[in-house]
């Protein structure tokens, strides 16, 4: 009877071993398309001069993505102008843009659900 017990214990903490090492996976995954997404946006940014319709669009996809999407440009003076939304008009000045990108971090299994940040500068 103690071996079916023992084997019972042994079939449980193996699937529950498998069930965290699935969810960190799946965690690892959302994390390395962040990056990815975040290094797409500092590219366009940089490849069309700080465009407002580049901007924009960026902002837009990034809501359709399921994330949020902050960049705030830095002009020649050091002024800065953030965009949380779609709504950039002027970006003749700028010389860099900071992006912050915030996306959900999740383990099915622990139900945990964060917010984590990537930070990313368009030069």
């Amino acid at each position: 009877m103690s071996q079916v017990f023992k084997t019972f214990m042994g079939v449980f903490f193996l699937v529950l071993l498998l069930l965290t090492g699935v969810g960190i996976i799946s965690a690892q995954l959302d994390v390395t398309a962040a990056l990815d997404y975040k290094a797409d946006i500092v590219t366009e940014l940089e490849n069309s001069n700080y465009s407002p319709q580049v901007i924009n669009a960026c902002i837009e996809q990034a809501v359709e993505n399921g994330y949020k999407l902050e960049i705030r440009t830095f002009t020649e003076g050091g002024a800065s102008t953030i965009y949380a939304s779609a709504n950039a008009s002027d970006t003749r000045d700028v010389v860099m843009a900071e992006i912050i990108l915030t996306y959900p971090y999740r383990m099915v299994f622990l139900e945990t659900f964060l917010e984590h940040q990537v930070r990313g500068y368009a030069r």
